[in-house]
């Protein structure tokens, strides 16, 4: 990700277990004929921090109440999805769309994944905290596409709070000394 303030929808850059669980939902989506893409994969923890600021500190409504390294898009576990119809984006939950929103939790939970009550879009991994993401507790299975996207983001960040003390795993074989 070449600017860390830019939206993210690749999920190559979530962890596989969790990628494998989206390429699951994009195939049911496709069965129920929903028209959700995923809107935001991973977050930078500056993106997460200038998204908080917005409603408080920037004009604009509030949209998050996760600092850097709160939200589970930090760790690569968690994806917005948002309708993409006619060539755009919409976050109505009105009409017809109300059960598509619906049934994008529904789907999210048959393949072990947690909406949450107050923000429609976001499904992440389930049975997980914060507390133990943000002290360095990271889900097994990781590849480097993964730990290379976490690194990156601690390395870039400077701010509050200081990025997790993070044990990646990785399949590179080591240098030599």
């Amino acid at each position: 990700m070449s600017n860390v303030y830019t939206r993210d929808s690749d999920i190559e850059r979530l962890h596989p277990l969790f990628r494998e669980k989206i390429r699951q939902l994009f195939a049911a989506f496709l069965l129920d004929n929903l028209p959700f893409r995923a809107f935001e994969c991973f977050r930078s923890p500056q993106r997460q921090d200038w998204l908080y600021q917005q409603g408080r500190t920037r004009p604009g409504a509030i949209v998050t109440y996760a600092r850097a390294w709160e939200s589970y898009h930090q760790y690569g576990l968690a994806v917005d999805f948002v309708l993409y119809e006619q060539g755009r984006w919409s976050w109505d939950t009105s009409g017809e769309r109300a059960q598509w929103w619906r049934r994008l939790h529904e789907l999210g939970r048959a393949s072990g994944l947690e909406p949450l009550s107050f923000e429609k879009p976001h499904l992440q991994v389930a049975g997980l905290t914060v507390a133990s993401l943000s002290v360095g507790t990271l889900p097994d299975g990781g590849d480097d596409s993964w730990a290379d996207t976490l690194e990156a983001a601690a390395a870039s960040w400077a701010g509050q709070p200081a990025s997790p003390p993070f044990q990646l795993p990785t399949s590179r074989p080591p240098l030599d000394a």
